[in-house]
């Protein structure tokens, strides 16, 4: 999931962009969506505390408030994570200010005409999916939801379960859950020795077990669900 975050302290341009980005990841079909768009900078850093998946971020760079959005950037890298950064902007002479933060802008928008900034933010969630897609840290799964094809890192997959609908899976990750067509042995055999079979309705990934319970046979997975140990899911846990 490519998270998209929006921070612009004019509300009639917020809402320009956000609509355009919504639209544009639903025509497209991109596993992809704008998780807030806001003009409190303060906002945006609380949410983005808490998420691992990789970001990308509009900022508008003078906010009118406490910070603006060159150090917004600036505390967005600190934290460390996966993040892309555009700005948007009417003072093209700033530009340089982003170098002297060494904030590493993806892009840095004029704003002129409404069709070139859409055709620049284009540009800028293509690059940045096609990295996400393409150049991923981890071994890539694809799952097709609805007529949607996601992809998911392995690393990021809890585990996989049957549901109570004949030939439907769902698969659980840190920050969601999918549901989709599928066998759990077909899609078993597209992943890595991290997955085991831990019983005949679930495939779970060892390395987000936080604890077994040998009493109750069953397993407490990262995310808190409970999953349960067969026989032959036993021997496998060692």
């Amino acid at each position: 999931m490519l998270n998209i975050y929006i921070c612009e302290d004019n509300e009639k341009q917020r809402e320009f962009v956000m609509d355009f980005v919504s639209d544009y990841c639903t025509i497209q079909n991109l596993d992809a969506r704008v998780v807030i768009s806001s003009a409190n900078p303060k906002e945006i850093l609380t949410h983005y505390k808490n998420v691992q998946e990789l970001s990308l971020f509009f900022l508008d760079i003078d906010l009118g408030a406490e910070i603006n959005g060159i150090e917004l950037a600036s505390r967005i890298r600190k934290q460390g994570k996966k993040a892309a950064i555009v700005f948007l902007t009417t003072h093209s002479e700033l530009a340089l200010l982003t170098i002297q933060y060494k904030v590493e802008a993806l892009d840095f928008i004029i704003k002129d005409s409404p069709e070139n900034i859409k055709r620049k933010i284009t540009g800028c969630i293509n690059t940045v999916y096609e990295r996400h897609t393409e150049i991923s840290t981890d071994k890539i799964i694809k799952v097709t939801v609805g007529d949607k094809i996601i992809p998911l890192d392995m690393g990021e997959i809890i585990f996989i379960e049957t549901t109570e609908t004949r030939h439907k899976l769902r698969l659980h990750t840190q920050s969601r859950t999918l549901e989709f067509n599928g066998e759990l042995k077909a899609i078993e055999k597209q992943l890595d020795e991290r997955f085991i079979r831990l019983h005949k309705s679930f495939v779970i990934n060892r390395e987000k077990v936080i604890s077994i319970n040998k009493k109750d046979n069953t397993v407490t997975m990262l995310d808190n669900s409970t999953c349960p140990i067969s026989r032959s899911g036993k021997k496998l846990l060692g």
